[in-house]
Formats: C-alpha cells, structure tokens, sequence
C-alpha cells in the first residue's frame, strides 16, 4: 500500500477482528485477506463491516464493499472516509448544525406527541383485550351462523 495507515485506526480494525474470529490481535496484520486468510464469509465481512461503522460512527455504502479485501485496505478506506468528513465538516460547520438541530427539534415534538399520546394508548391497550375477547366471541358466533346457514 502506499499510503500510510494510522495505526491507532489499524489497531481498532484489528481488534474488532479478533473479537468477532476469537482469535490473538497479534495473529491478524494488514496483509490478511478477509476471505482467503481469515476465513470470512459474505456475512460475516458484513458483520464486520457494521462493527466499524459502529466504532467509527461512519457509514460504508454498498458501492464500497468489492474494494474491501484486507485488513489494510478496509483500514486505508476507514482512515480516508474519516479524512472526508473532517474537511467536509470544517467550511459547513455553520449548515449541518443548523440542520441538526432542525432535525432535534423535529425529534423533541415528536417525542413530546408520542409521549403525550402514550397514556391513552395504555388505557386503550388496556381496553383492546376485553374488546378483543368480544369480538373474537362475536366472530365464533357469526362464524358458526354461517356454517349452520352453509349447510
């Protein structure tokens, strides 16, 4: 590879591999394919895949995964896409804050409506289950009528 790799973002690749393979940290180096080397299925590359996004709250479009073959390249995309959005964030800083906050006040009112909404729907829960009782009565009823009409 002829970019450098962070080795603090190698070092979090490595470990969430060990973790999920239950193997030594120091077994796994930047060299190892994913399939061939390390045994990954098609689900468990994605798996992986999850746990990095997770870690390093980014997420990995579908596009990217063919491209995605060793520890060193997933690491060189990982230490790239960070890149990404630290120069992205720094000129816009002023538009995605307002849009988040947008976003958190959208939320709060959403929040506010459901919680709001949340005790009559325990009481009509709560009157679901006798109704409920009643109509499936009903139906049994009205089911046997027809039976009895049908024949």
């Amino acid at each position: 590879m002829t970019e450098s790799i962070d080795p603090a973002i190698s070092s979090k690749i490595i470990q969430a591999l060990a973790s999920y393979l239950k193997r030594d940290p120091a077994s796994i180096t930047e060299s190892h394919h994913l399939r061939d080397d390390l045994g990954l299925d098609s689900v468990a590359i994605i798996e992986l895949l999850f746990e990095i996004e997770e870690r390093f709250k980014l997420q990995i479009p579908d596009q990217d995964l063919p491209g995605l073959s060793t520890v060193g390249t997933v690491a060189a995309y990982v230490q790239r896409r960070l890149a990404e959005s630290k120069t992205e964030s720094k000129p816009e800083s002023s538009k995605p804050a307002t849009a988040a906050s947008k976003s958190k006040s959208a939320k709060s009112t959403t929040t506010k409506t459901a919680s709001a909404k949340s005790p009559p729907s325990k009481k009509a829960v709560s009157a679901k289950p006798a109704s409920a009782g009643k109509s499936k009565k009903a139906s049994a009823v009205t089911s046997g009528k027809k039976k009895v009409t049908a024949r």
